[in-house]
């Protein structure tokens, strides 16, 4: 009765697989359609390769892995790379007879058929490694039953046809899995044996890595070592009947310890450089003509194929000791307390950003202060800008501006939102007269404001702060969401630390902005160089316009904001302090010859006071400016000392003074009010109409720095030197 029902069941087996076989075997004759094109009974067939998918690896500046970026971690290699000692041991327990069959071993394709009748399905597989390769490539969502075997031993046999025995094996051993994640042998390698390199592999690792293809979970050898090393005698034995090796080798690789951890020698570390580095290569920049990411893809999915999967090499401007410092410098200063502190460096030569440390790790915080999110507002570190714009209209260094208090009107309105006012109590004003470079040491506020409302008084002052927002937005800084306030020389508009450090690199770098770049290269899998960061930077302020900017700001270091941490500072640097109202942010951004720096202090969370962190009221000038202080000490201290270019004072021999109105050729008494000052050469809307007798003048408060809280205008957004 057995015998009977194992001939029923052979006679079907038979029928239905030698049927679909038949009748695709006949499609190879020379009469048959090209097999790409052709109908069988199992189905359209396709032998067409397609490279599998391949690890990408990432590099910092030096050109030494930093991460992977895949989802199968593969690293396809040469078969003249694989030591043959794999091979051996791979093809005697997987294929011994591969280099004479072509694509079908007839003889072991029968005896599984009599195991998978006996068994009532498929119970042995008894496939070439051709077979698997097609398995592998074209069957892997397909139903694992004789139809599917039939068709492919089809494949198989075209496939030996178009492909040679090096070439299928070399494609074999780079796409079959080895388990733990590893893909190709390459993988394997690194994973069960990473001391080792591939082309030093040995009879027992060979053995080990060749057993694992039949079932890479089953005979994980960190999970089921008694089953691994059973396999792996398994393949030294088949070595031996093959002829490979003989008994005496076999039995001392049989003694050899299994290996007992895994290893994973370029994972990705979750840490916000490389989760900007993503970011660049997957999202489109834009504002960036030809951005890594454009030349990737078109699309954010064709994107992530090419870097999850497409084997690309790509470089960063990423530097190791760098990070390191910047991270010690950050958690050295910052004491412990609900709030956190961003550092981004950029090297001045290039662009290229080196560093991003933040006071919290990426696994507590993923969110990035220094690159994500609206922005926080720069307070009076964004005064660089209003005096970059004056100084490329002639604007002297010695100009004078009045720091007496400020009624500006805003609108032809009556109401409190009619007018900004600046210079009461604690407004940083201080109610002198003084030049420009004494202004920005002290970071007056009431002088910016003035500066900047004379850069263009017409439309109630708009025209003079669109012109203070077009030069931030010209050495890079994300001028899309600003609104155009009179306080916007105050920084009232959110920006990043990347954005602020980008465009102080501007100074040192003679007025050439030269773009925050995380990736300088990307080579595709076949070698080609398909993205290269551009070299030369755009000219966007006058070099001595920078030369002169440099030199004022000098001054805040040395006897301005920030001396009480930058006074005495051993190298030639300059920089500028901020702080908002409330004292909710603190930053210090600056520059030496070689490196940009820019530090924000805040908590991610919101706009929170730092009255006391660490028995400490938060200023630009306190943490901040400490660290910018230990990160540049560290980073400049084996750079040879160099010093900024010095300007030529030409340009700016004669001085004027400098009102809300105008540049004026010398100091004439102007009322602090633009609707009753003099007639001056503007517009026809640069003076606004007086308001209505017995209107009401509101008070509006803005920020300042060094001192107590001032206060602002309910449609003005508050700010801070």
């Amino acid at each position: 009765m057995k015998a009977l029902k194992f001939c029923l069941k052979f006679l079907v087996t038979v029928a239905v697989g030698g049927g679909a076989l038949a009748g695709s075997l006949a499609l190879l004759g020379p009469a048959a359609q090209p097999l790409a094109h052709a109908t069988t009974p199992i189905g359209d067939l396709e032998v067409t390769i397609n490279a599998p998918a391949a690890r990408s690896v990432v590099f910092d500046r030096n050109g030494n892995p930093m991460a992977t970026l895949a989802t199968e971690d593969r690293s396809p290699v040469k078969l003249k790379d694989i030591p043959q000692v794999l091979i051996n041991a791979v093809l005697s327990i997987e294929d011994r007879k591969f280099y004479e069959h072509h694509g079908v071993d007839w003889a072991g394709t029968t005896r599984a058929l009599f195991k998978n009748v006996d068994a009532g399905g498929i119970a042995q597989g008894g496939s070439t490694i051709t077979q698997q390769l097609v398995k592998n490539t074209f069957s892997v969502n397909r139903k694992r039953d004789l139809t599917t075997k039939a068709r492919e031993a089809v494949l198989a046999i075209e496939l030996e046809k178009q492909l040679t025995k090096s070439q299928i094996l070399e494609d074999y051993l780079n796409l079959v899995y080895f388990g733990n994640g590893a893909y190709g042998v390459q993988a394997a390698v690194e994973r069960y044996f990473p001391s080792t390199s591939l082309a030093k592999l040995d009879l027992a690792q060979s053995a080990l890595l060749a057993g694992l293809i039949q079932s890479p979970e089953a005979l994980n050898p960190i999970k089921h070592p008694g089953a691994a090393a059973r396999r792996r005698g398994e393949v030294l034995d088949a070595m031996v009947t093959n002829g490979k090796i003989k008994p005496a080798a076999a039995r001392l690789s049989k003694s050899v310890p299994l290996p007992t951890t895994v290893s994973y020698p370029h994972s990705a570390t979750l840490d916000y450089y490389m989760d900007k580095v993503k970011n660049v290569l997957l999202l489109d920049d834009p504002t960036l003509a030809g951005d890594p990411a454009e030349v990737l893809g078109a699309t954010q999915q064709a994107r992530a194929n090419a870097v999850f999967r497409g084997g690309l090499k790509i470089y960063t401007s990423y530097d190791p000791t760098l990070q390191f410092e910047a991270s010690v410098a950050v958690n050295t200063i910052l004491p412990k307390s609900p709030f956190t502190a961003s550092l981004v460096v950029i090297d001045n030569a290039d662009g290229g950003v080196r560093a991003i440390a933040n006071g919290r790790t990426f696994s507590e915080m993923q969110f990035d202060p220094a690159t994500e999110g609206p922005g926080r507002q720069p307070g009076s570190s964004f005064k660089v800008f209003t005096l970059a714009t004056a100084l490329s209209r002639g604007y002297s260094p010695m100009d004078t501006v009045s720091t007496s208090p400020l009624n500006w009107r805003l609108n032809q309105g009556s109401g409190s939102g009619a007018f900004y006012k600046i210079g009461g109590r604690s407004d940083d004003c201080g109610g002198d007269t003084i030049n420009l470079t004494r202004a920005i040491a002290r970071s007056d506020n009431c002088a910016w404001v003035r500066t900047e409302l004379s850069l263009g008084p017409g439309n109630f002052g708009t025209d003079g702060v669109n012109a203070v927002i077009q030069t931030a937005r010209s050495m890079g800084i994300n001028t899309s969401n600003f609104q155009p306030v009179v306080s916007t020389t105050l920084g009232t508009n959110g920006v990043h630390p990347l954005e602020m450090a980008q465009a102080y690199s501007v100074f040192p770098n003679d007025g050439v902005l030269k773009h925050a770049t995380f990736i300088t290269k990307i080579v595709d899998r076949n070698g080609k160089t398909i993205y290269q960061a551009p070299g030369a930077g755009l000219q966007v302020i006058d070099k001595n316009v920078a030369r002169t900017e440099i030199t004022m700001l000098k001054h805040v270091l040395s006897d301005g904001t920030a001396s009480s941490s930058l006074g005495g500072f051993p190298r030639p640097a300059a920089g500028k302090t901020g702080t908002t109202d409330h004292n909710q942010d603190a930053w210090f951004v600056g520059f030496t010859p070689q490196y940009t720096a820019a530090v924000w202090m805040g908590n991610p969370s919101g706009e929170i006071p730092m009255t006391n962190v660490g028995g400490v009221t938060v200023f630009g000038a306190t943490y901040p400016a400490q660290i910018w202080r230990k990160f540049m000490l560290d980073a400049t201290g084996p750079l040879p000392p160099l010093d900024f270019a010095a300007p030529d004072a030409a340009p700016f021999i004669r001085s004027r003074f400098i009102s809300e109105l105008g540049r004026r050729i010398s100091y004439r008494s102007s009322s602090s009010q633009n609707f009753t000052s003099p007639t001056v050469p503007t517009s026809a809307t640069s003076i606004a109409p007086p308001p209505p007798p017995g209107s009401p003048v509101s008070t509006p408060k803005k920020k300042k720095q060094d001192t107590p809280p001032p206060t602002v205008s309910p449609t003005v957004p508050p700010n801070r030197p």
